[in-house]
């Protein structure tokens, strides 16, 4: 569960933003580890049955195979979908690492480009993510601030 301190540790935010995303995240974390977890499955599935193979003799084979996904394309979504929900699971605990060099802790950026990641790997067939765009909302307007602050020349 992640708390106001632990937004707030990790960048110059203030206290009303850094309750806001907490709260925000909170409420939407199961919706989007329930959504990673149910691309994981699809994908593990689609391993398993060997989705791309279409029998030679069907005789529309050839359609098939243009719109089934390649088995390399396949494994690579599974890996992405599984470092996904990775992210956001060390990110709702606060100990995400954006790089090799940086502390564990919470990143309104590292947050901001999973929560985007997500949303981009979603479907019409989920429900609960006007919550998950109102948390990327909320973290895409903490970025922006962040952005400003950082880019403003020292007086």
């Amino acid at each position: 569960m992640l708390t106001t301190a632990t937004v707030r540790d990790h960048g110059h935010i203030d206290e009303a933003t850094a309750t806001r995303i907490a709260e925000l995240w909170n409420a939407t974390y199961p919706t989007m580890r329930a959504v990673a977890t149910a691309r994981i499955s699809a994908y593990r599935t689609q391993v398993a049955e060997k989705a791309w193979e279409v029998d030679p003799n069907h005789p529309h084979a050839d359609d098939l195979r243009a719109f089934l996904p390649t088995e390399a394309k396949t494994r690579r979504r599974l890996k992405n979908a599984e470092t996904l929900r990775r992210e956001l699971g060390q990110l709702d605990r606060g100990t995400h690492r954006a790089c090799t060099f940086s502390p564990g802790g919470f990143s309104v950026f590292s947050a901001y480009a999973a929560v985007r990641r997500l949303l981009a790997a979603t479907s019409l067939n989920d429900h609960g993510l006007a919550a998950v765009y109102g948390l990327a909302a909320a973290l895409a307007d903490a970025s922006d601030e962040l952005m400003a602050a950082r880019t403003q020349p020292a007086a």
